[in-house]
């Protein structure tokens, strides 16, 4: 079977091989979101036959930017979605999406790719990080489910798969390369920040904590506490970690249908940051940029009900403290901000332009989220026990 590279390429005949029944028309319309992949809905369906088949569908395919995909393939990025669908995704305590169709070029490291999916739009609605981020109910489930996903993989040997097995340097959060750009970055990011949202924060007395720990992650320790932490993360027991765990990531039971939070039905989607590591991170991915600070403050709680779960599914994550968790979810804070200094300073130029819009409102609500839970967290202080330690 040919493997689509282009969305043109997704035409009926396709269609009509992979689904086994003749398809004679159909849509095709671009989903927002995609970075090192395109997706696309194929809606209004039409077969030659009455059929149960999907009237619409989602179709990934490797992006069509060299650039990207090439990125793609060196980070092993759509192998591991590919695979994860292929072995993981139908025995799962959490939902992904129903797969009609998937094929690679390349089982060990493709570059090409489609994976035919369930129009998960026909039957439920997304999150939003800004305006409709999940509210504590939703987060606890969300945090249950997570919990049931990692007490799965917790210490497993699928961890050591080829395709999925940490390299042998170990540990490294996904991000680290442009952690590592920071203190370069920084300067650059301060003024396109005041340009785009008229203040600079590092100047205003509430931000002064963030100010200071911002200087000492770009100072002359900045590498030096890079490796210090992800040494940190790496020295724990692991999980498999879905690493994009956040609102604009997960599906709900559409609330047209009336149901209760615990009888919604969530789906979680784009799984190409999957990875062996250390659960604290994924519940900062999590929290972050979409829970208002006043929602967010209950984050101890969750994560306490959240390891009590983990540890009853998978005895063996006692080992996992609690303690190490919350330290892990601080760490998160802090490698995250270092890595969106240097995505800030090329992302912030396109926030004026049409198709920034939603960017501009997510950087800029999702920030000050952020910042506040370092401050909450103590963040600084914490970062500068680190300097000491690494000397």
């Amino acid at each position: 079977m040919t493997i689509p590279r282009a969305v043109e390429e997704v035409t009926p005949a396709w269609l009509s091989e992979v689904l086994g029944t003749e398809v004679v028309d159909c849509q095709a319309h671009y989903l927002e979101g995609g970075v090192v992949g395109d997706a696309f809905r194929i809606h209004d369906i039409k077969y030659a036959e009455p059929t149960v088949k999907p009237a619409s569908a989602v179709v990934k395919l490797a992006n069509a930017i060299a650039e990207k995909r090439d990125y793609a393939v060196e980070n092993r990025i759509y192998v591991k979605e590919v695979n994860f669908y292929k072995y993981f995704a139908r025995d799962l305590p959490l939902r992904a999406p129903e797969v009609y169709y998937l094929e690679s070029d390349d089982e060990d490291n493709c570059e090409f790719f489609v994976i035919l999916m369930e129009d998960l739009n026909a039957h439920s609605l997304v999150f939003d990080q800004v305006e409709d981020p999940p509210d504590e109910s939703f987060t606890r489930k969300i945090s249950g489910e997570v919990a049931a996903f990692h007490a799965r993989f917790w210490e497993s040997e699928e961890l050591q798969l080829d395709w999925l097995k940490l390299p042998a340097e170990g540990y490294e959060f996904p991000m680290t390369p442009a952690c590592r750009a920071c203190p370069e970055t920084f300067d650059v990011f301060v003024p396109l920040w005041e340009q785009m949202f008229g203040e600079n924060p590092f100047t205003e007395p509430r931000w002064a904590d963030i100010a200071a720990l911002s200087d000492l992650v770009t100072g002359p320790k900045s590498s030096q506490l890079l490796d210090f932490m992800n040494q940190k993360l790496d020295d724990r027991p692991k999980t498999l970690v879905h690493g994009d765990i956040r609102a604009d990531n997960i599906f709900r039971s559409h609330p047209d249908q009336g149901l209760s939070v615990a009888d919604s039905q969530l789906t979680y989607i784009d799984w190409q940051m999957l990875q062996p590591g250390p659960p604290g991170p994924e519940f900062t991915q999590f929290w972050q940029h979409s829970q208002p600070p006043a929602v967010r403050r209950h984050d101890m709680k969750w994560l306490r009900e959240y390891h009590d779960q983990l540890v009853t599914l998978a005895p063996q994550a006692a080992s996992y403290t609690y303690e190490m968790l919350v330290e892990d979810y601080k760490v998160g804070f802090v490698i995250w901000w270092m890595a969106l200094m240097t995505l800030g300073a090329t992302t912030i130029p396109i926030f004026d332009q049409p198709e920034g819009q939603r960017m501009k409102a997510l950087w800029g609500q999702g920030l000050e989220y952020s910042w506040q839970a370092m401050l909450d967290h103590d963040c600084l202080g914490m970062v500068q026990r680190f300097a000491a330690e690494v000397g």
